[in-house]
């Protein structure tokens, strides 16, 4: 039979595991919050950072120093999300949301450390460029990663979206210096790999969404002004 002492040494041990138990509950709660809140926080910033980049590409001003909150009503006055064919078009509209400014879609593929992400923007008529921009990829800094410099990302505005040669190519990158027709743009000297896959995923993006455009286009699909839905 157990004495006072041995009774009382069984209660202070259950009371630590107790105890334990409760604190190590009380913490994993804690931090099992605090990182659910900094995800979904940071989803909302990669919502609000490439809504930014969309309405740039489109040709909207947005002000540098505009509120999340404000860019979320631009972006949802300006701008129609359509996500159908495994494929998501963004089209842009007036400030009085009755005509087409443009269209824009997401540019994908590998570079030379990685994926590379982007958005292009294209005129109502599918004829030039309107602006492009890469917000996401593992390229190296100083070489591969200037694809985010503003003098890269220009060239591109403006430009005739005409295919040239047996491969049909909107746009070539080509050495500094050395571009002879209007579609062979700069590439990145010392970034060979990365400028190659910029190449490479532009074109096949031009050539798997103007189709896809002018074809909902025909159908009439595409061309109406922005409605409330």
């Amino acid at each position: 039979m157990e004495g006072p002492r041995e009774e009382c040494m069984i209660k202070k041990r259950l009371f630590s595991v107790i105890y334990m138990f409760i604190l190590t509950f009380f913490f994993t709660a804690v931090v099992t919050g605090i990182h659910k809140l900094n995800r979904e926080r940071i989803t909302i910033n990669e919502e609000i950072k490439l809504q930014r980049i969309i309405l740039k590409v489109l040709g909207v001003q947005v002000p540098p120093e505009i509120t999340a909150l404000r860019i979320r009503q631009m972006f949802k006055q300006r701008v129609k999300v359509e996500e159908r064919e495994g494929r998501t078009l963004y089209r842009g509209f007036t400030e009085d949301r009755k005509a087409l400014i443009g269209y824009a879609f997401p540019l994908f593929g590998p570079g030379f450390w990685g994926p590379i992400y982007g958005i292009m923007a294209i005129d109502p008529k599918m004829e030039s460029v309107l602006g492009i921009a890469f917000y996401r990829h593992n390229e190296t800094p100083g070489l591969g990663g200037r694809i985010t410099e503003e003098w890269f990302e220009r060239q591109f505005a403006g430009k005739r979206l005409i295919p040239r040669g047996k491969e049909r190519k909107y746009f070539s990158l080509v050495p500094p210096g050395m571009a002879q027709v209007d579609n062979e743009l700069d590439a990145i000297t010392g970034a060979t790999g990365t400028s190659r896959g910029v190449e490479r995923l532009v074109n096949e993006s031009l050539r798997d969404y103007l189709p896809w455009i002018a074809g909902d286009n025909v159908e009439g699909r595409i061309d109406g002004g922005l409605h409330e839905g």
